[in-house]
């Protein structure tokens, strides 16, 4: 397997050095059929005559009106356009807020270099300028083709939240009991970082989220019906995350602390520096949290006619420290070509200190309870580095495009446990037991290493045709390796997984009509060193459509095929020691699951409301589904195993107001039917659900003080495999102040303020009854300071204009 990793690096590197070394022989060979002669200019401001650099020229045919050269002015405001040939041009000026310059009829000559006279003199547009600042004016959601997009850049959650907490504060989305971001219910979501796939995020993206600045994101695309772009991946649904990007000429950034509840601390700073045609950006940022991680069960089991009952109470501490740091640079290596580079690498350090009791009694015996108690403390240090690559290539044709992405993460991580057991403690005092080695009945430990390697290669073309069709195609390859080395032969395991994706995909409007098809095939094969091995060749159709009823008033259909794969930890046998009543187990008797999404929906718009109402309907296949079992040991295990099907259907609804100027509201609600039939093989039948959830979210902004912002959240009793969740509901708050004259933001956030964010959960089947409430920590306050400093708060806004240019500076 090692061997094949190293062919695959070696492929990415061999396509990008063939991609770069044909761009470089295809620009000699326009160069050499390009004329001698060139244009040179200066561009200055009409008041202050002071030069402006990244002005836009472009050069255009005055026979055809085509664009035939275009570029960017440097910090001097000198620019030169350079191999035209002998003809007839004239050329525009512009730059964001001020008037576009238009020149008059040029004549070059063969081999002349022409220079103006006198500089090109730009005027401020006081029609276009809006505010001297870097904020915008979005509506917080945004409803799209196949998507909505949310504005959370302006949430007072996001000035010092993390990225999970704001993805929590949306429509849709929520947290479940161990910290991880579903949607609609379903863990099985895809997260997407600037819509690609993330070396970062891991193998545990909910911990990784949930030490990620939210101030970094500037908006949140949630895709409920996949198109055939993206990777056939991910049962649930789509979060893509998309970044803020500083394209500021100059020096500009921001440093940030924030401090918590229980001894909670971060800190982080970024900066972006840009100067002609490079722009360097980098950031680190740094974390120290410890969290409760408690919870009790109350286990009944009849087996063999023995009626056994177990009390456990855990009490864990969670420590989670890291230190991610990352460096890039883009260079625009002319008006039709730009390169990215950038590296990531992230330290972490995670530590699970728990103490466990446990009451045994047989229901039938006047026997007295066996009382056991073990101790436990394992840590986890992980390392990981992260290397991208992407290339884009604007062709002259307006909106033609290809781009191409190279990514590698190779991860490694030591995982150690120290365990001790006291058994049977009821005869003797606590402070006697813990204390003496003598009463400690097993000491014993274990340790694992873990490594990651995974390499992707994306490359997407784009083509406009006619005057809104679009004609998108591309080809993805992903090879995927882990290893746990125990240390035995018999209890390693290596998981690999290789998939070849293709997609083609074409979108036009008609008047009022839009639509967007595709289609996707993907290859794909997994195996692993405990004789598991299979593969998959399919197709995956997606369907959005739209019809515009009116100005206010919008249909959409859309329909997608997916498809969930075994991931490493459904096959992984390795069991961890912290808890040994409580096992997870991976299985090798899997296979892939498919789902078909379908989803309608119409939204309206008025002037100070907006809504939308969805029928969805989710159908699984072959589910891959957890369930728990008692072993011959008496000892729970929550294994993976694939069921018959699953139904899952909702009708949604889902607003937002402006109440006034300063106060808006936004809300969503939902009815709910799911059916779960397991099949053969499992002591438990088909069960299900009628549920409701909904969250409603309010943000005031008193523009003198400061803004604030509190969300409530509620869950029914919601269906599982053997049993349900409870119902729960919490409420977070947030509150934001800008302050030192705008470059500086207080925030202050209060998570779960009534500490009500409890997770309960009953699970049965003949065998047994389980009930389980975790108490992850939820009740947090944290209060953050950021300050930023560079040139972020003195550029203009402008309303955007039409340019004839092919690429511009803030393809950056």
């Amino acid at each position: 397997m090692n061997l094949r990793f190293t062919y695959a690096k070696s492929a990415f590197i061999i396509i990008l050095i063939s991609i770069f070394s044909s761009y470089v022989a295809f620009s000699n060979n326009l160069s050499n059929e390009k004329g001698s002669s060139s244009l040179k200019g200066k561009i200055i401001e009409n008041q202050s005559n002071k030069p402006l650099e990244f002005a836009t020229i472009s050069i255009y045919s005055s026979d055809s009106s085509k664009l035939v050269k275009g570029t960017i002015s440097n910090k001097r405001g000198d620019f030169l356009l350079e191999k035209l040939s002998a003809g007839s041009y004239y050329f525009k000026v512009e730059y964001m807020g001020y008037i576009t310059y238009s020149s008059k009829m040029l004549d070059i000559k063969n081999g002349e270099s022409k220079i103006l006279t006198n500089p090109v003199k730009l005027k401020i547009d006081t029609k276009n300028i809006s505010e001297v600042k870097v904020e915008g004016n979005r509506e917080f959601s945004k409803v799209e083709l196949g998507k909505t997009v949310y504005n959370v850049s302006k949430s007072p959650v996001a000035d010092g939240g993390t990225i999970n907490e704001v993805l929590n504060t949306l429509p849709k989305l929520s947290v479940d009991a161990e910290g991880a971001i579903q949607f609609r219910g379903s863990s099985n979501v895809k997260i997407l970082i600037d819509g690609k796939i993330s070396g970062l995020l891991g193998i545990n993206p909910a911990e990784v989220l949930n030490g990620m600045s939210a101030h970094d994101v500037d908006r949140i695309e949630v895709i409920s019906t996949s198109s055939a772009k993206y990777d056939a991946t991910g049962a649930g649904g789509i979060i893509n995350i998309i970044m803020k990007k500083d394209r500021i000429k100059g020096f500009n950034g921001s440093v940030a602390a924030t401090v918590g509840t229980k001894d909670k601390k971060s800190g982080g700073i970024s900066g972006n520096y840009r100067t002609g045609k490079v722009n360097f950006f980098g950031s680190y940022n740094y974390k120290d949290d410890w969290a409760g991680r408690d919870y009790h069960v109350q286990r009944e089991i009849k087996k063999e006619g023995v009626h056994t009952l177990l009390l456990e109470n855990a009490d864990v501490d969670f420590g989670n420290r890291y230190h991610i740091g990352k460096l890039g640079w883009d260079y625009l290596i002319n008006d039709n070509n730009t390169l990215t580079f950038s590296a990531k690498y992230q330290d972490v350090l995670q530590n699970w200190n728990g103490s466990y009791d446990y009451t045994r009694a047989n229901v039938l015996s006047s026997a007295m309870p066996i009382v056991d108690y073990r101790t436990s403390a394992v840590d986890l240090d992980m390392n990981s580095w992260v290397y991208n690559a992407s290339y884009i290539h604007k062709f002259a044709k307006k909106g033609e495009t290809l781009s191409i992405d190279l990514a590698y993460t190779d991860n490694a991580a030591d995982n150690a446990g120290n365990y001790a057991e006291y058994l049977n403690i009821q005869n003797f005092a606590q402070d006697e037991i813990l204390e003496p080695t003598a009463n400690i009945s097993n000491l014993y430990s274990d340790f694992y290493k873990t490594t990651r390697k995974e390499a992707v290669a994306q490359v997407d073309y784009e083509l406009p045709v006619g005057d809104k069709g679009k004609f998108q195609t591309g080809y993805l390859y992903r090879n995927n390796e882990i290893d746990y080395k125990v240390g035995s032969v018999v209890y390693d395991f290596n998981y690999e997984e290789n998939i070849h994706g293709l997609y083609a995909m074409y979108s036009d409007s008609k008047g009022k009509f839009a639509y967007e098809l595709g289609l996707r095939a993907e290859y794909s094969d997994i195996n692993t060193n405990k004789e598991f091995k299979d593969d998959y060749l399919d197709l995956f159709p997606s369907i959005h459509l739209s019809y515009q009823i009116s100005d206010k008033k919008q249909w959409q259909l859309a329909y997608s095929r997916m498809i969930y794969r075994p991931n490493s930890g459904m096959l992984n046998p390795f069991q961890n020691l912290r808890d040994p009543e409580n096992q997870r187990l991976g299985s090798q008797d899997m296979d892939a699951y498919y789902n078909h999404n379908a989803e309608m929906s119409m939204s309206f718009d008025r002037e100070k409301a907006s809504y939308k109402t969805t029928l969805y309907v989710n159908y699984y296949k072959n589910l891959i589904n957890q369930y728990r079992f008692i072993d011959d040991d008496n000892r729970s295990i929550v294994q993976f195993g694939n069921f018959d099907s699953k139904f899952f259907s909702a009708l949604e609804l889902e607003g937002s107001t402006k109440l006034n100027k300063w106060w808006s509201l936004s809300g969503y609600v939902a009815g709910i039917y799911e059916e779960t039939k397991p099949g053969e093989g499992y002591k438990f039948g088909t069960r299900d659900m009628w549920e409701v959830e909904g969250k409603v979210t309010s943000i005031m902004n008193f523009k003198k003080w400061f803004k604030l912002q509190a969300s409530f959240r509620y869950q029914s009793e919601i269906l599982v495999a053997q049993g349900k969740y409870q119902n729960l509901y919490y409420v977070d708050l947030g509150l934001s102040r800008k302050v030192l004259k705008g470059r500086g933001s207080l925030s202050f956030t209060a998570n779960d303020i009534f500490n009500t964010f409890r997770f309960k959960i009953h699970t049965s089947d003949p065998e047994f009854y389980n009930k389980e409430i975790k108490y992850r920590e939820t009740q947090i306050a944290k209060l953050s300071f950021r300050y930023f400093f560079g040139k972020r708060y003195r550029i203009l806004r402008a309303n955007p204009k039409k340019s004839g240019m092919r690429h511009s500076e803030n393809d950056i």
